[in-house]
């Protein structure tokens, strides 16, 4: 039977453990903290004063169901791939197999002014809480974040106080840019002000009073922070991405023989470079597939980076990568955009097999389509492909056709041409 060690308690670290133990494998799982690891897909629930969709303890009872070994505050410190052993705080543990899903840690915020009194870092569900019960108090609330979660957090929020969102100045594609016009222009009618530029600054007499930005002020009387975050791995001598994340093909599979990575710890090959997976779903299957290698199986993680989330009433859809993403991995990407029945979509694609690597829609009907794009992504569809699959309705559409069919279409003739 073979031994399989899970580094690690979070969403993928759990999946794992639970299919490497489906897999025939005896399993142990190392956590690093004395209790497992929140689910973050929960975190904003506690904005609108929800208890959190999934907690520590449903994970616990499911460890127990499959006959995990579970440690808690046993954090794995080093690895030899040598000798396939680990070291932990309290000594020394073996493995057939060992899968790393350590997760990330939290990076400072660089705002400066971060220390002052009424700034919260919002870095587990306990802080979003507290978050939520200060909200009466707070006339006007700024976050400061990347795209969607800052505005997912302002939308959560924005019936109890004005918010302003600090979204970033970096460069976005064309299609992008439309997008956060859309949302933007809607998120002003819920009295949410979008700023596209960064927070330079947290300013006033020991509490916040406003955030600098851009060279203007933006008057506040709280401040809420999304913290970057960067992968965290016990020492081992393994492949890193840019990121920091520990190198897997699709099977999970690092360069050390017998050691697999999975979650916000690892990046996946892609390109000439690699890819971070920051998402709940994509530490989850990540997980999945690596238990079951690690157990002596042939699962292949399938990932499509999908986010479909509805913005102050504008639906948008993103699976895979935009233009620049592409292009920044090496990719020879084209896209093309269009617009119908008042849906934006845009296909991103490689030019010589035309196989589809990103998707983006936004506007009514977005939606409804969430899990084709999802699955066009994933299964890296061609643009001939797409004019065959069978796909949803659009029910706001006097098309029959799906709008990724439709634009996939125009971009074949485009190709083409």
């Amino acid at each position: 039977m073979t031994r399989v060690l899970v580094a690690g308690g979070g969403a993928a670290g759990v999946a794992a453990a639970v299919s490497a133990s489906g897999a025939g494998a005896e399993v142990t799982l190392a956590e690093r903290s004395q209790r497992l690891a929140e689910d973050k897909r929960s975190f904003l629930d506690a904005l609108a004063g929800a208890p959190p969709r999934c907690d520590p303890s449903e994970a616990e009872r499911l460890l127990a169901a499959n006959d995990v070994e579970v440690l808690l505050g046993e954090p794995v410190v080093s690895v030899d791939p040598s000798s396939r052993s680990v070291r932990t705080r309290s000594g020394r543990l073996e493995y057939g197999a060992l899968v790393l899903a350590s997760g990330s840690s939290w990076l400072d915020a660089g705002v400066r002014g971060a220390s002052k009194g009424g700034v919260f870092s919002l870095r587990s569900g306990e802080d979003y809480s507290k978050l939520h019960d200060a909200l009466d108090r707070l006339a006007r609330l700024a976050i400061v974040g990347s795209f969607p979660l800052s505005l997912l957090a302002a939308q959560a929020v924005a019936s109890r106080t004005a918010v302003s969102v600090f979204v970033g100045a970096g460069p976005v594609p064309a299609f992008t840019e439309r997008m956060l016009a859309r949302v933007t222009s809607a998120a002003a009618g819920a009295g949410v002000l979008v700023v596209r530029e960064t927070a330079d600054a947290i300013v006033g007499l020991g509490t916040a009073e406003a955030v600098v930005s851009g060279g203007s002020v933006h008057p506040c009387d709280g401040v809420a922070l999304l913290p970057r975050a960067a992968p965290n791995l016990p020492a081992i001598d393994c492949a890193r991405g840019r990121n920091g994340g520990a190198l897997v093909d699709g099977s999970m599979r690092t360069a050390l023989n017998g050691v697999y990575a999975a979650g916000e710890c690892a990046e996946v090959r892609c390109g000439l470079g690699s890819l971070p997976c920051r998402l709940g779903s994509s530490s989850v299957a990540m997980g999945e597939a690596a238990g079951t290698n690690a157990s002596g199986g042939t699962a292949r993680a399938v990932l499509s980076r999908c986010i479909a989330v509805d913005l102050f009433g504008v639906e948008l859809c993103t699976a895979g990568i935009d233009i620049l993403g592409a292009r920044r991995l090496g990719l020879d990407a084209v896209e093309l955009a269009c617009y119908s029945d008042g849906l934006d979509s845009s296909l991103v694609y490689e030019r010589s097999t035309r196989a589809l690597l990103g998707v983006q829609l936004a506007g009514p009907g977005a939606l409804s389509v969430a899990d084709y794009a999802s699955y066009a992504v994933s299964t890296g569809a061609s643009l001939d492909d797409l004019l065959h699959h069978e796909s949803p309705h659009l029910p706001s559409s006097c098309s029959s056709r799906s709008p990724i069919s439709l634009t996939g279409g125009r971009t074949r003739a485009s190709a083409r041409g």
